[in-house]
C-alpha cells in the first residue's frame, strides 16, 4: 500500500488525536468538568466574582483566572515556556488557612482564603537544571489552559461586566 505525504499525515494526526486513557489526565479532566460547570453557573446566576489575567515576560506567559465563589475560592493558571507548568487550587472558606496554606498563598494582594483542599500541579521543587520536556505533562496542561478557555468563553458569552467597572459606576 502506498502512502502520499498527505495521506501520512492525516494519519499520524488521528493518532495523535485518540483521547487519553490514563488515569491522571482522566481524572484531572472529571474533576475541571465539575469546577468549570459549577463556575458557570455561579456566573449566570451572577453569584461569583471571577478575575481573568494574562502576563507576558521575557521567561514566557502565564495565563489564568481566580473565582471568589461562596464556599470556595479556586485557582487555575498554566504557564507557557520556561517552567511548562500548570496549577489547580480549591481552596474552602468553610475552614481557616493552616499555616502551611498561607505558605502555599501566592497572592499578596490578599489573606490566605482558607484551607487549600485540592490542588494538581506540575511545579512541584523542580530544579532548573531539571525542567526538560519529559519532567512534564504537556497534555494536563494543554487540558487546563482548555478550561480557562471554556470559562472565559462563558463568562464573556454571558455578558458579565468587570469588577472594575462595577467600583466605578
Amino acid at each position: 500500500m502506498n502512502l502520499n505525504y498527505k495521506s501520512a499525515t492525516a494519519m499520524c494526526s488521528k493518532i495523535n488525536d485518540q483521547p487519553r486513557q490514563d488515569f491522571a489526565y482522566r481524572q484531572l479532566e472529571n474533576n475541571l468538568v465539575y469546577i468549570s460547570e459549577s463556575i458557570i453557573r455561579e456566573l449566570k446566576s451572577g453569584n461569583c466574582e471571577i478575575k481573568f489575567w494574562n502576563d507576558a515576560s521575557d521567561i514566557g506567559e502565564a495565563v489564568g483566572l481566580s473565582v471568589d465563589l461562596e464556599k470556595s475560592f479556586v485557582e487555575m493558571i498554566v504557564e507557557i515556556n520556561c517552567p511548562n507548568s500548570y496549577l489547580v487550587r480549591l481552596w474552602s472558606k468553610g475552614s481557616s488557612p493552616s499555616e502551611e496554606d498561607k505558605k502555599c498563598w501566592y497572592n499578596k494582594e490578599g489573606s490566605c482564603p482558607g484551607h487549600l483542599v485540592w490542588e494538581c500541579c506540575n511545579t512541584d521543587l523542580i530544579g532548573e537544571e531539571e525542567m526538560e520536556a519529559d519532567h512534564f505533562d504537556t497534555g494536563l496542561q494543554k487540558l487546563v489552559a482548555k478550561y480557562i478557555g471554556t470559562i472565559k468563553k462563558a463568562y464573556l458569552s454571558a455578558g458579565s461586566v468587570s469588577p472594575e467597572i462595577k467600583s466605578l459606576l
